[in-house]
């Protein structure tokens, strides 16, 4: 009954953060453009089982924030890259970045981390196989019950 209700409070967690990051004030900041389709693949997976709404995380990469000019001052950015040595790089890069470009912007670095961490997966790129696994349709409505 205890892993019940701990299975169900990660899907309500993981459901939240993605909310969040589909928010129309957010922008998601990733590495690269496979981090872009994962992204789309778990809204286009969990929307088509009708868990959220299939509107799209607006994400952008680390290169389009450094060459670009995005219109996203005084948005909320959430970073989201992968948990080692490089990733923890890029995202300190970006934050950076976010500072001088787009200063009236929020920064918020943990939302990806906590959900890589709920996942139990190191990167972006890996998170459809354990969305998948968690929120297989039985027994997601298991845990609903």
């Amino acid at each position: 009954m205890v892993e019940l209700a701990k299975s169900k409070q990660r899907s309500e967690s993981i459901i939240e953060i993605i909310k969040r990051m589909q928010d129309e004030n957010t922008v998601v900041i990733v590495e690269g453009k496979h981090d872009i389709k994962a992204l789309d693949s778990m809204i286009e997976y969990l929307s088509g089982n009708g868990l959220i709404s299939d509107k799209a995380i607006k994400a952008v990469t680390i290169d389009m924030l450094r060459y670009c000019h995005l219109d996203i001052d005084g948005k909320k950015i959430i970073i989201a890259t992968d948990n080692d040595r490089s990733g923890i790089d890029k995202k300190e890069q970006a934050i950076a970045l976010i500072r001088v470009k787009y200063p009236h912007s929020t920064i918020d670095e943990n939302t990806g981390t906590r959900l890589l961490k709920i996942l139990g997966t190191n990167c972006i790129e890996g998170i459809i196989r354990p969305i998948m696994d968690m929120f297989s349709i039985d027994e997601f409505f298991n845990l609903m019950r």
